[in-house]
């Protein structure tokens, strides 16, 4: 249809839709349109009015704002969407009739803007706004008018005794879920027909022939769950929502939730192998979704499973992208399952970015199946019958031979535990590891009626299982319930000859007694042990209910067992540089289990003050501190040092508090240097640097490293001067010795370039390449920084084809050792690149390289914004050196997008028109 035709289309439909919309609204309702027309009414009258659940909406509001800005621009003259406000207005002051409304609309109004965001990102991107883009907003701005104002009419209908079946809130859901998908589709299409790829991460295009590597994948957990159990209708349920998996089918996403221990997880899988097995999905994959450190090792795994091009075992980030890539260019029908999710916030930043595929999350967290999932299907106990079949299909072998009287005992049994499919499986493995028959197992357990009672009835059964454990087994589950429970690595309970394990543990020196007390603890159902993969797991119920049964004595001496294994195995810093680069995989191999550490301290500490960290607890955190820096997992590496500056302050020893307080302070430092935080690390590392100056005996190498330190984070924070005097500081502390660290001298180097003394620095870089020719081994990392100080000098020279070779050895190094593309060291090479090549009039390669880099930035942007513009700044220069067609029109918009970002990092900027103004809010590293 021609835009004139369309437009007046859309005219007459919309015109008769408000129409319709307005004229089932009550007299209140009528002034509610005429008093809210706005975002800015909404946002100055209302949302302060409201209860904090509702006032939640309000950043996903402003996406609203955008979209509702499109519709009315974009499509016609005569377009007025104000009603899309007053009856969204409406709908949020009336909600709070319903209490079941009031908590889950903020959800679904969230989810439903967040669709219209997702629009938004398209026509930011898109070249032109074609007439298939303005159809797709005219539909979803009318399934947006029906859902608001068709909720209305049903919360009013419920007060009025209205003809509706059902509550308002489950007739609102059922409106939201075909909402939320007719936008989703909406969407999808538009994706669909400009080829735009909707998320704001990189996508590398060697994953593209992945495809024709893996054709069918079936990703089974490491440890193999319980078969499940009579879940058929569960099934059914599953089928209805995620629909049949043609190839043209859009994506659709579903949340099994309910009580921990429930059979959830079995469900998913039993439903994932039974679907890959009838093939109606060739790639089926397994997440372990409880943690971000969980999220980036099943993605790390999915990568490498799939055998997709570029996939590292080092690079989680890289990989992430790969997989997302996968998923929007495979031709193969997929099915993840994403199990044990327990927040959105942890799941979003792994949630498919493809308009095609199928997804089911396991979760008990019921707000899952509005966002991000588009339905909800809940498992619950058994009843008692079916809990009681269960219990004698567990039990095949132990079963009596007075048939009716072990199924009415497995019958009065599941009452007890309301049909509890983890408690009745946990019942079966102790009738069978004492070889009870049923009905004598039901005549010892009701023995104490007061007991059960008092604690419960699930409480009592793990009390009664735990009751039971031999010293040693009570020791292995105390070291197992604090850590990550779907993946612990058997090799953590190998004792090498040159360690000391606590006193508990000496067991597991010997390989025999270890598998005896683990298949005693299999037996009872309290873990599961993998043959192949050498893999135990257990369940967080179990977990929980074995940490509530010990003393707090008991936890403190079985949190410090685990700290101690986990200590023994996660690699610890080269002694010569202090770096980890070398060891990434071990430390990624075991991160789960330290984070799992770190959380469970913090959770210890507010149950019981008494409970304390030692000194190993301390250092582990420590390392895994440096390892987490290293790789740039910042969020990690905030938590993680926060909680073990709380640790430190609770060690007995003032010599331990402050060596390892001196360290924290470092790694804050470090980490607030890589965000382009200067100032503040300068301040940390000053910190650092008073507290081991005030210690009686100096370590004089520390403090050598601790001024080196204060140089280079003075030259991000621009005071070059005082750089300089720090780094002559640095060489005061080594001394006259030999061996003074080439690193330090690289970066005296950078720090003379700056200051404009580029005979000295050249001098000094000649000095740091000799020692590094020397020396037996290299760090790739120390390497590549070296390559880029040498192109940063050139480049100051303006002597842009060296600096041109150097930036790239640099980026062959990095990539060479490291692999992480997504590394900000990464994109600052493909930045400079590009500004060599501009320098010397390759304007086109200078393009190519900017937007090599972009994909790095814009993956980083939200720590990172300033890295994000300049590489947009220096877009915006090239194209209008290009001379293309519509590179001028771009690039003024390349330049305005560059310009706001840097003044949202920094409000004071007044010129952000040269490199300078970008430059100095970057690291130094990659500046």
């Amino acid at each position: 249809m021609e835009t004139t035709r369309l437009e007046a289309f859309f005219s007459s439909t919309w015109l008769a839709a408000t129409s319709k919309s307005s004229e089932g609204l009550d007299s209140d309702d009528q002034e509610t349109l005429e008093e809210f027309k706005s975002w800015e009414d909404i946002q100055s009258r209302l949302i302060s009015d409201l209860s904090p659940s509702i006032s939640l909406v309000q950043p996903a509001l402003g996406h609203l704002r955008e979209f509702i800005q499109f519709f009315e621009s974009k499509l016609g003259p005569k377009l007025d969407a104000s009603i899309i406000w007053g009856t969204l207005a409406c709908l949020l002051q009336i909600s709070s009739e319903d209490a079941a409304v009031q908590e889950k609309l903020p959800r679904m109004v969230k989810s439903l803007a967040h669709k219209a965001e997702a629009f938004n990102g398209i026509c930011r991107h898109a070249p032109v706004i074609s007439n298939n883009m303005k159809e797709a907003c005219f539909d979803m701005q009318i399934q947006l008018l029906d859902f608001f104002s068709s909720s209305i009419k049903r919360i009013h209908d419920a007060n009025e005794g209205g003809p509706y079946f059902g509550t308002p809130v489950q007739y609102i859901e059922r409106r939201y879920a075909t909402t939320n998908q007719e936008l989703g589709e909406a969407v999808a299409r538009v994706e669909k027909l400009i080829g735009i790829n909707l998320v704001s991460q990189p996508r590398f295009p060697q994953a593209r022939g992945a495809d024709n590597t893996v054709s069918k994948c079936l990703m089974l957990p490491h440890t193999r769950l319980t078969r499940c159990f009579d879940r058929l209708d569960v099934f059914d349920d599953l089928d209805r929502v995620l629909g049949p998996a043609t190839r043209d089918s859009p994506f659709r996403s579903v949340a099994l939730y309910g009580l921990g221990g429930v059979d959830k997880s079995s469900v998913a899988l039993s439903y994932m192998e039974a679907r890959y097995k009838d093939n109606t999905y060739d790639i089926c994959l397994w997440v372990r979704g409880e943690k971000t450190t969980s999220l980036r090792q099943s993605f790390t795994d999915i990568a490498l499973r799939l055998k997709l091009p570029g996939a590292q075992q080092q690079t989680p980030d890289d990989n992430l992208i790969l997989v997302q890539d996968w998923f929007q260019s495979t031709g193969r029908s997929w099915l993840l399952v994403y199990d044990n999710v327990e927040s959105y916030e942890t799941l979003m930043p792994y949630w498919p970015s493809s308009n095609k595929g199928r997804v089911i999350i396991t979760t008990r967290n019921h707000s899952l199946a509005f966002e991000p999932c588009s339905e909800g299907v809940q498992v619950v106990s058994w009843d008692a019958m079916t809990g009681s079949q269960f219990l004698v299909w567990l039990l095949k072998k132990n079963i009596g031979r007075d048939l009716e009287t072990e199924n009415d005992s497995a019958l009065i049994l599941s009452e007890r535990l309301s049909g509890h499919a983890l408690a009745i499986q946990h019942m079966a493995g102790l009738i069978h590891r004492f070889r009870f028959s049923i009905h004598d197992f039901m005549t010892m357990y009701l023995k104490n009626p007061r007991a059960l009672h008092q604690r419960g009835e699930l409480q009592a059964l793990f009390d009664f299982s735990f009751k039971s454990l031999d010293e040693d087994s009570n020791a292995l589950l105390g070291v197992i319930s604090y850590l990550m429970p779907d993946e612990i690595q058997q090799e953590v309970f190998r004792i090498k000859d040159n360690q000391q394990p606590p006193d508990e543990l000496l067991f597991c020196a010997d390989d025999f007694t270890f598998l005896d007390v683990l298949g005693k603890l299999a037996e009872m159902s309290l873990v599961n042990r993998d043959l192949d993969t050498k893999t135990l797991s257990t369940h967080r119920l179990i977990q929980t209910q074995f940490r509530y049964f010990l003393t707090a004595e008991q936890r403190q001496r079985s949190f410090n067992n685990a700290v101690a294994l986990i200590a023994d195995v996660f690699p610890s810093e080269n002694p010569s540089n202090a770096q980890m680069y070398e060891v990434w995989q071990a430390c990624n191999r075991y991160l789960q289990h330290v984070i799992s550490l770190r959380d469970f301290f913090v959770e210890e500490r507010k149950l019981t003050k008494t409970f304390k960290p030692n000194w190993r607890f301390c250092d582990l955190l420590r390392r895994c501190a440096r390892y987490l820096l290293e790789s740039f997992s910042l969020q990690d590496l905030e938590v993680t040092c926060t909680v073990n500056m709380a640790a430190v302050e609770l060690l007995d020893s003032c010599l331990e508090r402050e060596d390892l307080s001196g360290t924290i302070l470092s790694h804050q430092a470090q980490m607030a240097e890589c965000l382009g935080e200067g100032e503040k690390a300068v301040r940390l590392n000053k910190e650092e640097y008073d507290l081991r100056l005030l210690k009686p005996s100096q370590n004089r190498e520390l403090l050598c490293y601790t001024s080196s330190n204060l140089g280079y984070c003075s030259n991000t924070a621009n005071d070059h001067t005082a750089a300089l005097e720090w780094f002559d500081k640095s060489r005061e502390w080594w001394g006259s010795e030999a061996g003074f660290p080439p690193q330090i001298l690289m970066n005296r180097a950078r720090c003379l370039v700056y200051l404009g003394e580029y005979k000295e620095a050249k001098e000094l870089l000649d000095t740091f390449f000799a020692q590094i020719g020397e020396a037996q081994t290299v760090s790739w990392a120390v390497l590549a920084y070296g390559y880029f100080v040498q192109g940063v000098l050139h480049k100051h020279q303006r002597e842009f084809e060296s600096a041109e070779r150097y930036f790239i050895e640099a980026q062959n190094a990095w990539l060479k050792g490291n692999q992480t593309r997504n590394h900000p060291f990464n994109g600052g090479c493909m930045y400079n690149i590009a500004a060599s090549c501009l320098g010397q009039g390759k304007v086109e390669a200078a393009i190519k390289h900017i937007r090599d880099s972009m994909k790095v930035t814009k993956f980083q942007e939200k720590n990172m914004p300033a890295e994000h513009a300049r590489n947009l700044f220096k877009l915006s220069e090239a194209l209008l050196q290009d001379g293309h067609h519509g590179s001028t029109e771009e690039a003024i918009a390349l330049r305005e997008e560059a310009e706001a970002i840097l003044k949202r990092r920094d409000a004071h900027i007044t010129d952000a028109s040269t490199d300078d103004a970008y430059d100095r809010l970057i690291s130094i590293s990659w500046r």
